[in-house]
């Protein structure tokens, strides 16, 4: 038991004894060691910055070598676009051929009764039709009262111009797709004018008919004081303007209600034997608040210069003219002393 028990102590004492030779033996200076990987943990990380944000560098050579080798873009060729042959529109008439109507002794207003007409060249074929009345101031002792008419007459008539052009060009369009039209276009425009001697009202309509969708009714109306070329309106000659216009509404209504019966032709014996009669009749009309518009003009008829206190009421109700002459004094407690001046005096 004893020298069992030696044996193992002997066998520790050599253990430790192997233990401390190798530990002496592979002592590391640990100071160092942690310097040394330290630098190289820095080295490594330094070259990676380096790296990343470092941009290469591109020679002077390399950059125009890349800017000459960069794609330009393709040049296009210019594309000629064809040019319609336009066929020209038959040359206006010469409106020099003007009827003279002397208003008074310093204004003188022209008319003229006028027609042309297109057609397919070549052929009968219609196309459009211009027709009417022009009307122009053709002598005034203010030049300006004539400038002033003359740019709203003239302005309304080359209105209805254009919408004769316009006309024909759809009506030559449709021939040219299908050989044939549907119908001629017809364009009729007119003036009609009266006037007191000191006033001047031209009532303006052109008219477009022939396919039932483009049919048209264009209305318009200007008066004007002949002295000072004013523009006359229902506020410029009347202390109650709305008063005016709704007694005027009425007036005419009341006045289109009853109309004398007209004149009969009895065709059966050899000649035409006219019966007048003086008979009443209840017609079709429109009522004070059916009229679109309402317009005073100066004097009863169209060559009646002299001064009076008549006027004639237009009405615009469906496209259509009614009219009425009335006596202005039975209205002149609606009028200014201006309007006085122009409609009574």
């Amino acid at each position: 038991m004893m020298r069992f028990e030696g044996n193992k102590l002997v066998a520790l004492l050599l253990s430790a004894g192997m233990a401390t030779t190798f530990l002496a033996a592979c002592s590391i200076n640990t100071d160092k060691l942690g310097e040394g990987i330290s630098e190289l943990g820095n080295a490594f990380v330094t070259e990676t910055e380096t790296t990343v944000t470092q941009a290469p560098e591109t020679s002077e050579t390399e950059a125009t070598v890349i800017t000459e080798t960069s794609e330009a873009p393709a040049e296009t060729t210019p594309v000629a676009t064809p040019t319609p042959s336009a066929t020209p529109l038959p040359q206006r008439v010469d409106f020099s051929n003007l009827t003279d109507i002397p208003l008074n002794d310093t204004f003188t207003v022209s008319t003229e009764d006028f027609s042309e007409s297109s057609y397919v060249d070549g052929t009968e074929v219609l196309l459009a039709k211009f027709e009417g009345t022009r009307f122009v101031v053709s002598r005034a002792s203010n030049e300006t009262v004539a400038n002033s008419i003359n740019l709203i007459v003239n302005g309304f008539y080359n209105e209805a111009a254009g919408a004769y052009s316009r006309v024909y060009s759809k009506a030559k369009a449709e021939y040219d797709l299908k050989g044939t039209i549907e119908s001629p276009y017809n364009v009729l425009v007119d003036f009609q004018y009266t006037t007191n001697g000191r006033a001047l009202s031209v009532l303006m309509v052109y008219e477009i008919s022939g396919v039932e969708e483009d049919k048209t009714t264009v209305i318009d109306f200007a008066s004007f004081d002949m002295l000072s070329g004013q523009y006359i309106t229902f506020n410029t000659v009347c202390k109650d303007p709305a008063g005016l216009e709704k007694a005027l509404r009425s007036g005419l209504a009341n006045s289109l209600k009853v109309q004398p019966k007209p004149v009969e032709t009895d065709a059966v014996t050899e000649t035409e034997a006219i019966t007048e009669t003086t008979a009443a009749q209840v017609v079709n009309t429109p009522a004070a608040e059916d009229f679109d518009a309402i317009y005073i003009a100066p004097g009863p008829a169209t060559t009646d210069a002299a001064s009076n206190s008549f006027a004639t009421i237009y009405g615009i109700a469906g496209g259509k003219i009614y009219r009425t002459v009335i006596d202005m004094n039975a209205y002149k407690d609606f009028l200014n002393r201006y309007g006085a001046s122009l409609f009574t005096a």
